[in-house]
């Protein structure tokens, strides 16, 4: 046996296999002696006829694929043996020749390697926003919509009410016709998921990043609107306060005066200076909101009353103001932490561009599939499936992995630089930050906490957390690194060589 391998430019190798023609005539035996176990072959005892009766009731062709297949499987393990090549997943066979000798070439993906180059000269500017009165006004605001008493309402949408629909937007493309002619401008959904919120902290907007999939709810649901879909909401709840914030300028005009189940339709376009949707800058949307109900709302007096109301099973009873002053402690936390997430998010980027990423197709093929598998349980938990919504849409399954390839080639090229961060970087988790993790979780059930603990610690759940602090503390390391107050490390002092990042090892034997 033969073995000639070729490095493609695709991040994939070739193998040809070249074996003598008495393995392929052998081969070409055995695979008939399991044919005639398959069939009784009139005159002869089920798997006993001789070979050239078999060959005349199968045929060479089915005879000759099927030795294929035994040889492949035995040959293809023995070339990856031989060549040394570390292969991402299994290999396909690519061609079969008879003449002038028999060969089996194959095409096998490899490991994705990452060469981080000089990435610790990497250098950005760090601030955090202080917290405005504005923003602690309309926290306290929504504080006081969690004390309202609420009354159905079977009148239109007014101001002050507090209005439960199903909302869907979709970015409207450049040339497309659009359902209404109204317009005005928009920011992205700030509408919250039911009626009641969690009291001070819900207020914090913390957004956190989750960067192997920080993109995957761009799904291109379809209810008659163009373009793009980025609002999908069954039980959008949306106050009507004329002091309170929009999803965008003009949406709380365009839904006054609507009454219950009625269906309006309409166009805002995104500010030109958004930054907290910056994708979204300058852009025309198309909305489509169901009203499903209506409740008006009676805020509480902004007094030390309401204060020691919201504080009463505190030990310690605030007063309007220390309670206004605490509201605006964790406003700045959140602001702390959303800013470090975003910088590192920034930082990573600039590490991916800067950084040299080979990877084989396959890798980003497998990143769509996740993105698909999440989409149906999305869809799921509305009632349908994925295939469900492939029929209304008339889209096949390579279709949407097409839509997804953009994202998931960001996806795969950030968690490649991130594990090899983390490698360069010698970052780990012991076992006493994961207990110190459970103790944290546990302490929320107090007295209960060691009754729980069976429930928590669990091989399942340790990896979980594991990898969790492991993904917080490669983040906060390339935000130190961006920052130039990352600790000198052994391995960041030597010199760096691509390495081989290991995704998918248990892939690697997996046959032709």
């Amino acid at each position: 046996m033969n073995i000639q391998t070729e490095r493609l430019d695709n991040h994939t190798a070739r193998f040809t296999v070249t074996i003598d023609a008495a393995r392929l005539e052998q081969a070409k035996q055995n695979a008939a002696r399991k044919l005639a176990q398959r069939v009784n072959i009139p005159g002869f005892r089920k798997g006993k006829a001789p070979y050239r009766i078999i060959q005349q009731y199968f045929g060479d062709a089915a005879i000759l694929e099927d030795a294929i297949e035994l040889l492949g499987n035995d040959l293809y393990k023995k070339a990856l043996d031989e060549s040394e090549i570390d292969p991402y997943g299994p290999g396909q066979l690519e061609d079969f020749k008879i003449e002038p000798e028999p060969s089996l070439t194959f095409i096998v993906p490899l490991q994705p390697t990452v060469d981080l180059g000089d990435y610790r000269s990497t250098r950005m500017e760090y601030s955090v926003p202080e917290v405005e009165d504005v923003q602690v006004d309309r926290a306290m605001r929504r504080l006081l919509e969690d004390y309202a008493l609420v009354e159905e309402s079977h009148q239109p949408v007014a101001l002050g009410n507090r209005v439960t629909m199903e909302l869907y937007a979709k970015t409207i493309e450049e040339g497309a016709e659009s359902e209404s002619s109204e317009s005005g401008e928009e920011t992205p959904s700030t509408a919250e998921p039911d009626e009641e919120h969690d009291h001070e902290h819900d207020h914090e907007h913390d957004h956190e990043h989750d960067h192997d999939h920080d993109d995957e709810h761009d799904h291109d649901h379809d209810h008659g609107l163009g373009g793009s879909e980025f609002i999908h909401e069954h039980q959008a709840v949306f106050s009507f306060d004329p002091e309170g914030e929009e999803p965008v300028p003009g949406f709380r005009e365009a839904l006054i005066g609507a009454a219950v189940d009625e269906e309006r339709v309409f166009e805002l376009t995104y500010p030109d200076d958004e930054k907290e949707y910056e994708e979204l800058a300058g852009k025309r949307a198309q909305f489509k909101a169901v009203i499903r109900k209506i409740v008006v709302v009676t805020l509480p007096a902004m007094n030390d009353d309401f204060a020691a109301r919201v504080t009463e099973k505190e030990e310690k009873q605030l007063t309007l103001l220390e309670l206004r002053m605490r509201m605006r402690e964790n406003l700045q936390q959140a602001i702390e932490r959303n800013s470090k997430s975003q910088f590192a998010t920034e930082v990573l980027d600039k590490l991916v561009e800067r950084a040299t990423i080979a990877y084989p197709e396959e890798m980003i093929d497998d990143q769509s599939e996740r993105y698909l598998d999440r989409l149906d349980q999305d869809f799921r938990r509305q009632g349908l499936t994925l295939d469900d919504y492939m029929k209304i849409a008339t889209k096949d399954r390579d279709a949407l992995k097409q839509e997804y390839h953009d994202i998931a080639v960001r996806t795969v090229k950030r968690s490649l630089v991130l594990r090899e961060v983390m490698r360069s970087e010698s970052i780990d988790v012991s076992d006493e930050k994961i207990d110190g993790e459970l103790d944290r979780m546990l302490s929320q059930f107090g007295e209960q906490s060691a009754a729980m603990r069976p429930y928590f610690d669990t091989p399942d759940m340790r990896g979980n957390i594991r990898e969790d602090l492991l993904q917080q503390g490669v983040m906060d390391r390339i935000v130190a690194i961006a920052r130039g107050e990352a600790p000198t490390t052994e391995s960041s002092t030597s010199d760096e060589t691509p390495s081989t990042v290991d995704e998918s090892a248990n892939q690697g034997e997996t046959s032709a």
